[in-house]
């Protein structure tokens, strides 16, 4: 008490003040480090799923572009530009002293024809292949090119005509390729042959003048767009018809001519009078896959004879009848019909009545009179 008594009540009312302080402070300082709640641990980031590849889709096949082929007779070609162009029928001739002829064998068809004396000439269309050099030798046109002209579309391509068959060209409203008028500069003289045997023509460089503006133009643009008589299929069955080694025509008592069959290279060779013929730009036989033969009625024509005097024929190819399809080693009936000039020739197989179709190859088109005979062996 007595020590107690030494402090004023001033002085103890502070002590008992500052005590209080401390006491705080203290309680403050324990609740700070006891009460304190412990850190809650962020929660680990779920990893996300990774992801499946998606399946790349497989991609789609191209398809095979179908092959490309010659419309005449069904040949592979390279480049489908060249059935852009007008398909173009040269009058080849095929008197004895004008053989060999050039580039018949890089025709893709070949048409032949009675002339006068009924001896035969020749049209080689060409669409798709090349000529090689100078073609020929070339002669005057005849009746049926107007009819190559209407039924196929093509431009017909000659040195000269009779008088007749230039009006009938001109009646029937025909473009003519007409060497003799010294109007194209394709045309010569060249070889050894004897004229009128002896004149050629450059082919490759009448074509390069088509689509330059020029006079040919007018006359291509008179030629329809081709009309191929046939379809061709590589894996076509052929009716069965009958086996033939060889086929003979005479179109008079000395004019014979024909084909045989070539089993190793499946194809036809070609004779004129019992030999062999060869294509004097390649020095090989000529051959063909397809041979048709159409028989027609045929007109001797009157008032409208050749240098010689001989009266000219004309075939008429509007109309029906029979003809025979030689394929494959053999002899197949077929009837053609063309009802009207502005008519395709329809070819059907004489035992269906099914349209024919053929094997790719080269197509020789023999038009024949009925009156002319055929012998098979």
């Amino acid at each position: 008490m007595q020590f107690l008594r030494r402090f004023s009540r001033r002085q103890i009312a502070a002590g008992a003040a500052s005590a209080v302080v401390v006491l705080g402070v203290a309680t403050w300082l324990l609740l700070g480090v006891v009460l304190s709640p412990e850190p809650v641990a962020s929660p680990s980031p779920t990893a996300s799923p990774t992801p499946s590849p998606s399946p790349s889709p497989s991609p789609t096949p191209s398809a095979t572009p179908e092959p490309i082929a010659c419309p005449l007779n069904g040949l592979p070609v390279d480049d489908p530009l060249l059935l852009d162009r007008v398909a173009i029928a040269v009058q080849i001739e095929n008197h004895p002293l004008a053989r060999p002829a050039r580039n018949l064998s890089n025709a893709d068809m070949v048409v032949e024809a009675p002339v006068e004396g009924d001896t035969t000439r020749f049209s080689g269309i060409f669409l798709c292949r090349a000529t090689e050099g100078l073609t020929g030798p070339i002669r005057s046109a005849r009746y049926y090119e107007i009819d190559l002209w209407q039924d196929l579309g093509i431009l017909p391509v000659g040195f000269g005509a009779s008088n007749g068959a230039l009006s009938r060209f001109a009646a029937a409203g025909m473009p003519y390729v007409n060497g003799i008028t010294g109007s194209w500069p394709w045309f010569r003289r060249a070889g050894t042959n004897p004229a009128p045997h002896n004149l050629y023509g450059d082919m490759e460089a009448l074509r390069a003048e088509i689509g330059e503006g020029g006079a040919i133009d007018r006359l291509v643009a008179l030629v329809h767009p081709l009309r191929p008589w046939f379809t061709f299929d590589d894996g076509v069955v052929l009716p069965a018809g009958h086996a033939v080694a060889a086929v003979e025509m005479r179109t008079n008592s000395y004019w014979r001519f024909g084909w045989s069959w070539n089993e190793a290279d499946a194809l036809w060779t070609r004779q004129d009078a019992g030999k062999t013929v060869i294509d004097e730009v390649t020095g090989e036989p000529l051959t063909a896959s397809n041979i048709i033969v159409q028989r027609v009625k045929q007109e001797v024509v009157l008032g409208d004879p050749d240098p010689g005097g001989n009266a000219r024929r004309l075939q008429h190819l509007v109309g029906a009848g029979d003809g025979t399809l030689y394929a494959e080693g053999k002899a197949i009936a077929l009837h053609w019909e063309r009802p009207t000039i502005a008519d395709g020739t329809h070819w059907t197989y004489a035992d269906s009545g099914q349209p024919v179709i053929l094997p790719p190859g080269v197509v020789w088109w023999e038009i024949i009179p009925i009156t002319a005979s055929v012998t098979e062996s």
